[in-house]
């Protein structure tokens, strides 16, 4: 090993002593900061996601470009027999300047550390992926250095080496892709994915060290090891005798055992789960139901042998997670895997419980055919089923399987219902909530303004979105009085309407506003505007289409820890009113939830929401702006002998009954509603602090429109329904769901600084390093040839 190592520095060294080694590092930077940042300030995201999935394109080229002249330069000069003739072996010259160059490798990938540092200005990173990403980085490497060292070893030329290797590393990178994938055979396509650089990569890049992956990584680094091994001695060696024989068969059975552990260590368990919110490990509400199972549950997998390229890494994950099921079930898990290609029987058996088939293209005979393929899942207890139809993403496997096996196995159903009758929005407009909410829930719709309405105890949580029309009498009588008997009520509530064909905001009556007073909350008739943390907008231009940053358009950040926002780093509100806690009865405990930054403001009346236009406002201002927020004790326990009057003959009046003194609504000039100013009676109600809200100052973030784009807004939504209705198992599952930590900087300044520090300023620091370096070395060889 002291052989080795001496030749590993004597390597190193040797970089820093032409300037080379300086140009492939200030490039190597340069090009990863440029393209990084410019993706990584575009979606305004604290993640080095971008960078890692550019790597490996990048050392595509950086490797084979460092390690071309390791052997073929000593070969062309003739050095390489006089460095045999010391007393060095062949296996210690090969691994010392594998070592030395996999370190130069190391000390480029180490000068992009500062990037992570300088996004903590603006962002939290979760160092649990950034230290996966960077151990994967150190495997890519570790393997390319091997190919490469591999490609210089066939050749005396230094450029037929670096395309030997480009070739070698991109024929290895594009295997496991689509668009090899669907060229080849059915039993060829899963070996050959299995030996991709891209897939295993990108499994460590996620924040997950799988045994599996690093079983891959070694084996390449081995196999192409043995075959420099192999080139290097082959020249030596008579091709008739017996060391050459024997060098042969161990070549052989050393690749051999590398490409069978490349194929088959994909069925070696073991991982560590390095992500902050544990999202590869099962959570403890997962353990909760499963330890908690009394009778056999049967988790049936179907999934067929050929996948598409796309679709097989999900293949795996989705073992590893009915592994773990299985795993922590007590026995009461069964796991049963069936292919419905291969089985008429499993087909009709997976048809009829809703599982459905993904088509892919295969090349078969010059031809382009259409395939199909499975990888769905039934849930079956007690005669019952229900299905996953396909699994197109594992990140939140989880909870789908153990939300199925929460209900199945209850002996009831918690309800959630939606109230209509003035404006609210409907089911209908949030089917991607609703669909996953239903999976939970037994969703239905209440009708206020119907003369046979009741909230009744049956119903465990009620929603209300963003009504626009003033509330009556009566539905006030029965929210209040659902309330006063322990309700659970998820208020949406509008300050403003949109005019979307004037791109216009309108102020909501007070009338439509005013009942959250009776749980402390006032909903503000303004637009809530954000210049920090906010969402951008595509805005069309005379020749090209140009991105803005949109004020309105709010990246709501948590407030605090809570159930709710646990593991929910951001949450889109388009069009969101700021809210206001009024004063409190005794027992009532507010927890905000959401919040802009600290630069923010409100606009109010009718105003322009144009992305192109300036917002006015006062720097003096600025500050952050609640948007949501939970109560617990919400309203007196008197409210549940609340009298619930009839129908009255106009839909706005309100009973006497009712505590608030509600303005009727009306019209001014530009027609729209208004209303005098009238004294409010703010009063609590009286006795014990019941019943739980959650208060959100925007309805439209659940809309498909955005909620299909940023499922982060459903999560909070589907974990303030559980919260409300105290479904903590579920809850504990669903909120360590990943969701994009905001990348939000205090001013322009300081983003460009980040930014030019790392594309200017390191590479720059090489260049000073490399002149200093170079020029002592000129003075000291001077000074050795004068003396």
């Amino acid at each position: 090993m002291r052989n080795v190592w001496t030749i590993a520095r004597r390597e190193l060294r040797g970089y820093f002593d032409h300037p080379t080694a300086y140009i492939l590092l200030v490039v190597f930077l340069a090009i990863n900061a440029f393209f990084f940042f410019r993706s990584a300030f575009l979606v305004s995201e604290a993640s080095l996601r971008p960078m890692f999935d550019l790597l490996p394109w990048i050392t595509l080229f950086f490797v084979p470009a460092v390690t071309m002249g390791v052997l073929a330069e000593e070969r062309r000069r003739g050095t390489l027999e006089v460095v045999l003739s010391h007393p060095v072996s062949e296996a210690e010259l090969l691994l010392g300047k594998y070592v030395g160059n996999l370190l130069f490798l190391l000390m480029a990938l180490a000068s992009t550390i500062l990037i992570p540092l300088t996004l903590l200005w603006g962002g939290s990173l979760d160092f649990g992926v950034v230290f996966a990403q960077y151990f994967g980085a150190f495997l890519l490497l570790a393997g390319m250095a091997a190919v490469g060292l591999f490609a210089s070893a066939l050749t005396r030329n230094q450029i037929t080496a670096f395309i030997l290797g480009t070739v070698i590393i991109f024929a290895l990178m594009m295997v496991g892709t689509e668009v090899v994938q669907i060229g080849l055979p059915g039993w060829l396509a899963g070996p050959a994915a299995s030996l991709g650089i891209l897939r295993h990569f990108g499994n460590v890049a996620r924040g997950v060290i799988d045994l599996r992956d690093l079983v891959y990584f070694a084996a390449l680094a081995l196999a192409f090891l043995a075959l420099a091994y192999w080139q290097l001695l082959r020249g030596r060696l008579n091709t008739r005798g017996r060391l050459y024989r024997n060098l042969r068969i161990g070549t052989v059975t050393v690749v051999g055992i590398a490409v069978f552990a490349g194929l088959f260590g994909s069925y070696i368990p073991g991982r560590l789960d390095l992500t902050a919110e544990n999202l590869y490990t099962l959570s403890d509400g997962t353990k909760d139901i499963l330890r908690g199972l009394d009778d056999l549950v049967t988790l049936t997998l179907y999934a067929s042998d050929e996948l598409p390229a796309q679709v097989e890494p999900l293949a795996r994950d989705v073992n590893d997670v009915l592994r773990d099921f299985d795993r922590y079930g007590g026995g009461n898990i069964q796991i049963v895997r069936k292919d419905p290609d291969a089985s008429e029987a499993a087909l009709q058996e997976a048809q009829q419980r809703g599982i459905r088939s993904v088509q892919f293209n295969v090349v078969r005979r010059e031809e382009l055919q259409l395939k199909q393929g499975w990888l769905g899942i039934a849930v079956s207890y007690a005669g019952e089923s229900e299905s996953i139809p396909f699994v197109g993403d594992t990140r939140n496997l989880e909870y789908q399987l153990a939300s199925r096996v929460w209900r199945l196995t209850r002996t009831d159903t918690p309800t959630v219902a939606f109230t209509s009758g003035h404006g609210e929005k409907t089911q209908a407009d949030y089917t991607g909530f609703t669909r996953e909410l239903g999976q939970t829930y037994r969703l239905e719709t209440v009708d206020l303004t119907d003369a046979e309405a009741e909230l009744g105890s049956e119903i465990d949580a009620v929603i209300v979105a963003g009504p626009t029309q003033p509330l009556g009498a009566r539905p006030r009588a029965l929210l209040r009085r659902y309330l006063g008997n322990d309700g659970r009520l998820l208020y949406l509530g509008e300050g403003s309407n949109i005019n979307m064909r004037f791109l216009l905001a309108m102020q909501v009556p007070d009338s439509a506003r005013d009942f959250t007073r009776q749980f402390g909350v006032e909903l503000g008739a303004n637009m809530a505007f954000d210049l920090r943390s906010n969402e951008s907008i595509q805005v069309p231009g005379e020749v090209f289409n140009y991105i803005v940053a949109y004020p309105f358009w709010l990246r709501a950040l948590p407030a605090t820890d809570h159930a709710i926002t646990r593991n929910l780093n951001s949450v889109f509100l388009p069009w969101a009113s700021a809210l206001d806690t009024l004063a409190t009865m005794s027992g009532r405990e507010f927890t905000p939830l959401l919040e802009t930054s600290e630069f923010a403001g409100t606009q109010t009346g009718q105003f322009e929401i144009r992305p192109e236009q300036d917002i006015p406002y006062d720097p003096a201002t600025l500050e952050p702006q609640l948007l949501a927020l939970a109560i617990d004790g919400a309203i007196g326990s008197d409210a549940a002998n609340t009298p619930i009057p009839e129908p009255p003959a106009e839909p706005d009046s309100l009973a006497e009954s009712d505590s608030l003194m509600v303005p009727e609504a009306t019209a001014d000039d530009d027609g729209q509603d208004s209303a005098a100013p009238t004294a409010v009676d703010r009063t609590a109600v009286a006795g014990e602090p019941t019943g739980r809200v959650v208060m959100v100052g925007d309805s439209e973030f659940l809309t498909d429109q955005f909620s299909r784009s940023a499922p982060e807004n459903r999560l909070f939504a589907l974990n303030a329904v559980d919260w409300l209705t105290q479904t903590e198992a579920l809850l504990d599952i669903r909120s360590k769901t990943a969701t994009p930590r905001p990348l939000v900087f205090e001013s322009n300044l300081q983003m460009q600084l980040v930014k030019y520090i790392n594309l200017v300023g390191v590479p720059l620091l090489f260049v000073l390093l490399g002149a200093v370096r170079l020029i002592r070395r000129r003075a000291l060889t001077r000074r050795t040839y004068g003396a």
